[in-house]
């Protein structure tokens, strides 16, 4: 029980840190897909948080991620079909999204 509420507590942060996060990387994307893409980072730090403090093992990493991304994609379906969000399914594609939001990503944009 204490690793499921620790994994909640994390969840939640990762959401609010992934929100902030997606404000820089999804504004080509509109408001929603920022949201979207914000909402999904925070899963995978929340899982990633988890899975480095011991709480979850790898294949329980990925059914949460999975779990908690499929509840994001049914509640969101009243966004704009065009926002050319990705969705992740495990840890792999949780590295991939949170490439995006890595230093070495802006500065390749950028210059």
């Amino acid at each position: 029980m204490r690793a499921v509420t620790m994994a909640l507590v994390f969840l939640l942060i990762g959401i609010a840190v992934g929100g902030v996060l997606a404000v820089g990387v999804g504004a080509g994307m509109g408001a929603a897909g920022g949201l979207l893409m914000g909402a999904q980072a925070g899963v995978c730090l929340a899982a990633d948080t988890a899975h480095a403090q011991g709480a979850l093992d790898a294949s329980a990493r990925d059914d949460m991620i999975a779990a908690t991304v499929a509840k994001i994609r049914a509640k969101s379906r009243a966004a704009p079909v065009d926002t050319g969000i990705e969705w992740v399914q495990d840890a792999a594609g949780c590295a991939k999204l949170l490439e995006q939001f890595s230093p070495q990503q802006e500065e390749q944009k950028g210059g």
